[in-house]
């Protein structure tokens, strides 16, 4: 939903554009389909170019009927609290370089979502396949230009943005020339509806966007007066009357916790659990759980088991790589390798670090529980 500082476009010198003075020409241009193609082919930047998307649209219940084509879409106004059309169509300008935010345009057109539009439709309605659909000469669908292109004032005039531009031509392999918005097409409304992307700028404070992951931890419903009616609930309001309340629930998903740790914690290897969260703490993998090796792996993890540490012994009768591969994947904190040739001594490494150590096996378990207690106690800070 976020929306940006209009920035201004610049032409081939890097300078900002001004208004064409040439008429429209159109140019073969056989495969030229893409902004990244247009880009070596008229030896001009991207945001000197205009894209035409044709969009489905389901459910608007913006009013149509005086948009070009906009009589061609069934609406439907019996039984139902609004108008609306089930199925319409719109064709979206915006600037070369920039993409469109589907929700932000569902949003606009007050419908229940959006969809590129299938090649057949793109060409019914604008009359050029995809990559060649401009916005000059549309009749068969509505036109919406983003805040890239041009800005209505409200008053049947606009503030254009681009100048000069290049457009598709509205035929499979022509492109348009020296296209200028606000004289060679007028679109049916404007809006904001693009990607903000990083590097662009805040509306308000002016701070440059960045862009990080994040995860959804918890859900908000709104619940209406569903449940409210139904028990009955009301209080009174300034007035002394009752009122039946809006109600709203949250929760935290456990299943989504989970994902935004792996999400924060992992490499190309796998799983990094922190201490507080790792299914087992400790992992032993004994190189063969045979003869001294077996002793060794079963003393350290009676060990560990007194001294309160959540350990898992890897007694597979598997290569050590394939069991080296399972715990780096599963993500157990600490490694506990125990080879015949490092004998007394084990091999202790932690999931996060690059290098492992020796330690006497009969210092391992203080070693270890020592380990896992001071992450604990750093979390708990």
């Amino acid at each position: 939903k976020a929306a940006c500082r209009p920035d201004e476009a610049l032409d081939k010198d890097g300078k900002p554009q001004v208004p064409a003075k040439e008429q429209i020409s159109k140019v073969d241009c056989p495969g030229v389909e893409t902004i990244a193609a247009m880009e070596t082919f008229f030896k001009m930047p991207a945001m000197q170019f205009i894209k035409v998307l044709i969009y489905k649209v389901y459910n608007s219940t913006l009013d149509f009927t005086d948009a070009p084509g906009g009589k061609s879409f069934r609406r439907e106004e019996e039984n139902t609290a609004a108008p609306y059309y089930p199925e319409s169509f719109i064709a979206v300008a915006i600037r070369g370089d920039l993409d469109v935010n589907e929700t932000k345009l569902a949003a606009v057109l007050k419908a229940s979502g959006v969809e590129l539009a299938e090649q057949e439709d793109v060409i019914k309605y604008s009359g050029a396949p995809h990559g060649f659909v401009g916005p000059v000469g549309l009749t068969k669908v509505p036109l919406l230009a983003d805040e890239s292109v041009m800005v209505s004032r409200g008053d049947g005039t606009f503030d254009v943005k681009l100048h000069d531009t290049v457009t598709g031509g509205g035929t499979k392999d022509i492109d348009n020339m020296h296209v200028e918005p606000g004289r060679d097409f007028v679109p049916f409304m404007t809006a904001d509806v693009r990607v903000v992307k990083p590097g662009d700028k805040c509306p308000d404070c002016g701070g440059t966007f960045y862009m990080k992951k994040g995860n959804e931890l918890g859900h908000i419903f709104k619940l209406g007066d569903k449940y409210t009616k139904s028990m009955n609930v009301t209080y009174l309001d300034v007035n002394g009357k009752p009122v039946t309340p809006i109600m709203g629930c949250y929760g935290i998903g456990v299943d989504r916790t989970l994902a935004s740790i792996i999400e924060e914690h992992h490499d190309e290897k796998g799983i990094i659990w922190t201490m507080s969260t790792a299914p087992y703490q400790v992992v032993i993998v004994p190189v063969k759980y045979d003869g001294t090796m077996k002793e060794a792996a079963d003393k350290l993890y009676d060990e560990l088991t007194k001294e309160g540490i959540e350990v898992l012994l890897d007694d597979r009768n598997e290569r050590p790589g394939v069991k080296f591969n399972d715990a780096d994947l599963i993500g157990f904190p600490i490694r506990i390798v125990v080879g015949e040739k490092n004998l007394p001594n084990i091999e202790i490494k932690l999931r996060k670090e690059a290098d492992a150590r020796l330690v006497p096996l009969a210092d391992a378990a203080k070693e270890t529980a020592a380990v896992v207690r001071a992450e604990l106690a750093e979390l708990n800070k």
